[in-house]
């Protein structure tokens, strides 16, 4: 449960961006329709629940480093080539939402014109691009949880504070421009907006988990998450609605209409919210394009981020308005891809979890010191290995260092030397050799060192009662 509480953590934190905390997004897409966009709220919640389900399951069925791995299996080539051209595709439209959405956050708190602001962001953008990315992302993207507190606390404040009777706020809201007409399809398309813009790292996070079963999970929590979010986002909007609705950052309005240095500090939060979403978007534009030509990096960066800024002039909230929805509806055609690939591997997926399960109990035998690994389970160990669909040496190298790790952080569990010293581990420097590529290479501890595991007679077992400091 530990696992997938960590991984519903990091699904939030990657789909609450910066639109989603401007308020922008969850005002033309659930609170323009009044009570039933209310409802809509309660029906994309169980949408992300399934999405985020289903899509971390697949990414850690496959150990997917990049989200081409699963497209691949799940569609013919040139759908999967036209999928993974829209995901980049929609990194450069959030990125230049973004961009707009930076001068309408600095016009809006401090009165700068809004080109201002947007060019700001954009040579921020392209300098920052050239630096260490992960390093500032991740200062940035520390300040995801300060920003749920806020909204939080708005919401509590707006509920108990309403600017206006329910009559008049629900009148108010008829007259906000939707970003879909009606209030079910935009419950279906902001899901699949969300999808679209994070399919990708939600791909990569559910590959970095062993275990289908737990990645499953953490996509559902996050998926509940993410939906409780929505529907407190939603409220506080809703009261307070005649107040923000005209705003280009309602959530902003709205916090700063209850201090004004609670508004400056939102606004800065926003700013960094923005910065860490358009950074994430060209870095990630430039990469792709570069990945085989490292000196197209800085011309890709910097041409994609010129044509941003151009391109943002259009202006924040007509660019919510009308460039989300189409990205929603081709993401559509994705979790519907998505879904059909997950339900053709649903029995294939339960058997491999299952099968890894056993590869973890064993690999744990394996690298214990003093329990017992016989040679029937070292030989059972061989054919799950065999049977898995990862590579061989890939899911060896992944258990070795999961079960490694989990051994070292038990204070009543030691490592077997024997294995400590033909793979060369120590604490400091990790692992000096690797796996062998085939599994039927893998032999069992005691012929490296006789006195390693007990076998099935019994014979050559080190004392089960040897504990100690760890082998290092």
């Amino acid at each position: 449960m530990k696992k997938a509480i960590m991984i519903a953590l990091a699904f939030v934190g990657a789909v609450v961006g910066a639109g989603f905390a401007s308020g922008q997004e969850i005002l033309q897409y659930y609170v323009s329709h009044g009570t039933l966009g209310l409802v809509a709220v309660g029906i994309s919640a169980i949408a992300l629940v399934l999405v985020g389900y289903t899509t971390f399951q697949l990414g850690s069925y496959e150990l997917a480093t990049e989200h081409s791995v699963v497209f691949d299996k799940i569609a013919s080539p040139w759908l999967s080539r036209a999928m993974d051209f829209f995901i980049v595709f929609s990194l450069f439209c959030v990125g230049f939402v973004m961009i707009a959405g930076a001068g309408s956050n600095l016009n809006q708190q401090f009165g700068l014109p809004v080109w201002v602001g947007s060019l700001a962001m954009a040579l921020l953008v392209a300098a920052v691009g050239l630096l260490d990315v992960s390093k500032v992302t991740a200062v940035i993207g520390g300040i995801t949880p300060f920003i749920i507190v806020t909204i939080i606390a708005a919401a509590i404040y707006s509920v108990m504070n309403p600017v206006a009777p329910m009559p008049e706020l629900l009148a108010s809201a008829a007259t906000v421009d939707p970003a879909i007409g009606n209030w079910l399809l935009s419950a279906v398309n902001y899901v699949a907006l969300v999808f679209a813009m994070g399919s990708s790292i939600m791909i990569v996070m559910g590959g970095d988990v062993i275990d289908p079963k737990s990645a499953g999970r953490g996509g559902v929590l996050g998926g509940i998450a993410f939906g409780v979010l929505m529907m407190i986002a939603a409220a506080a909007l809703l009261f307070q609605l005649t107040l923000v609705k005209d705003a280009p950052m309602p959530m902003l309005a709205l916090v700063e209409s209850i201090n004004p240095v609670f508004g400056t500090v939102m606004a800065i939060i926003i700013f960094g919210m923005i910065f860490n979403t358009a950074i994430g978007m060209y870095y990630a534009i430039a990469k792709r394009a570069s990945v085989h030509h490292p000196k197209r990096f800085k011309p890709v960066l910097f041409g994609t981020v010129a044509l941003g800024f151009a391109l943002s002039f259009v202006g924040f909230e007509p660019l919510v308005n009308k460039l989300y929805p189409i990205l929603g509806y081709v993401g559509i055609v994705m979790i519907v891809l998505v879904w059909r690939g997950w339900l053709k591997q649903r029995k294939t997926i339960v058997e491999e979890a299952e099968r890894r399960h056993r590869i973890r109990a064993l690999f744990k035998r394996r690298w214990t010191k003093g329990k017992r690994y016989t040679k029937a389970q070292h030989e059972e160990l061989v054919a799950a290995v065999e049977e898995s669909n990862l590579d061989n040496k890939e899911l060896l190298s992944t258990m070795r260092e999961e079960t490694v790790d989990a051994i070292v952080a038990d204070p009543d569990a030691e490592l077997e030397p024997a294995l400590v010293k033909k793979y060369g581990w120590s604490e400091e420097s990790g692992f000096d050799r690797e796996p062998p590529e085939d599994v039927q290479a893998l032999a069992h501890p005691a012929q490296y060192d006789a006195t390693s595991h007990p076998d099935d007679s019994g014979a050559g077992a080190s004392p089960s009662s040897s504990k100690g400091t760890k082998t290092s």
